[in-house]
């Protein structure tokens, strides 16, 4: 009887360690997300529907670059598609010339994140809308470099399978295939929710958010602004460009035409409208402007659904300017208000 009483105590100690862990949360959310991906051989959604998710997913780990930049670091930039460009459209040009998966991206993520060097030191110069305006002309040259330069084929890139570690291989050639691609980029997902949630717990969290705060309170403090802002272009680069190679592994065909300012500016909406500095945030941002439309709007509105969509995003605006995402505290704020009135009538009923 003791030593059930010591085996209890234990798996109860454990799971009081394991549940306050940080990434815990991440990992339930994770689960959750992935068994999306089981879904469309139930008939409950359909394959296309899936389709949306994974897009969904993937461009939370674009947003969450830019919340990084944008909701931490108080920078902007106008160039995030073309980073999401060249993270697919690169993956594809080196495979096509025989380079392995995991080789080709990581060139990609060396070339991109020395782009975002360049562009952090740029940044020392300019601030503001100068910035942005830099940036923006930073992805339109990479735009019209992916639909004029001959080695981006045109109209689109064409990956086809991918061998992942020499003997997997990634295929959309049957729904077996496309549940476990679906799998694998949302294990990469809360891989990159994890790592953001270090960064942002880290001593270079802080100093994003002393020098998104005050720059000249942050240099005071004896916080190097060069050293700061090279780190937060350079990560919001690369997640940007791994939130492509995630496009590429995904979809497998990647058009050379759909990374345009639009796009930019419709993931600085992600992050505005879920939340800034929020993990959890980005993904509810990422849902609400582009899982929204596709999932329901067209579905009711057709053609006028992005009128509805963007009369949405204009009330999140108004009411919730921090990200939707803190409706949460206002429901917890309900919650305990009536908890309290529930508790005090049973008080004086009792009495």
């Amino acid at each position: 009887m003791k030593i059930l009483n010591q085996i209890e105590n234990f798996f109860g100690t454990l799971s009081k360690r394991l549940t306050k862990h940080p990434i815990v949360p991440f990992l339930i959310f994770g689960f959750v997300i992935a068994s999306i991906g089981f879904l469309p051989h139930t008939g409950f959604i359909r394959w296309g529907t899936m389709g949306i998710y994974a897009y969904i997913v993937i461009f939370t780990v674009v947003a969450m670059g830019l919340n990084l930049l944008l909701g931490f670091s108080g920078l902007i930039s106008l160039g995030t598609a073309g980073f999401v460009g060249a993270g697919a459209l690169g993956l594809g040009v080196f495979m096509n010339m025989g380079i392995p998966f995991e080789i080709a991206a990581l060139l990609v993520l060396i070339i991109a994140g020395s782009i975002g060097a360049l562009i952090g030191l740029f940044s020392l110069k300019v601030e503001g809308i100068y910035l942005a305006i830099a940036t923006l002309f930073v992805g339109e040259i990479l735009r019209q470099i992916y639909t004029q330069v001959e080695i981006f084929g045109g109209q689109a890139i064409r990956i086809g399978t991918v061998r992942f570690l020499g003997f997997i291989n990634l295929s959309m050639i049957n729904q077996t295939q496309r549940s476990f691609l679906f799998l694998i980029i949302t294990i990469l997902m809360v891989l990159m929710m994890i790592i953001m949630h270090n960064i942002v717990k880290s001593k270079t969290g802080r100093a994003l958010m002393a020098i998104s705060r005050s720059q000249h309170a942050a240099q005071a403090m004896g916080i190097s602004l060069l050293k700061y802002r090279l780190t937060a272009f350079i990560l919001a680069t690369l997640f940007a460009t791994f939130g492509g190679i995630m496009y590429g592994l995904y979809f497998q065909n990647v058009p050379t035409t759909a990374w345009t300012l639009d796009l930019s500016l419709f993931v600085i909406a992600m992050v505005v409208v879920g939340g800034l500095k929020s993990i959890y945030g980005t993904f509810l941002g990422v849902f609400i402007i582009h899982g929204v439309p596709n999932l329901w709007l067209k579905n009711v509105f057709g053609d006028i659904s992005y009128i509805f969509s963007g009369i949405l995003i204009i009330l999140v605006i108004i009411f919730y300017p921090y990200g939707f995402i803190y409706i949460w505290y206002d429901l917890k704020k309900i919650y305990f208000k009536y908890k309290a009135r529930w508790s005090k009538k049973k008080v004086t009923d009792h009495e």
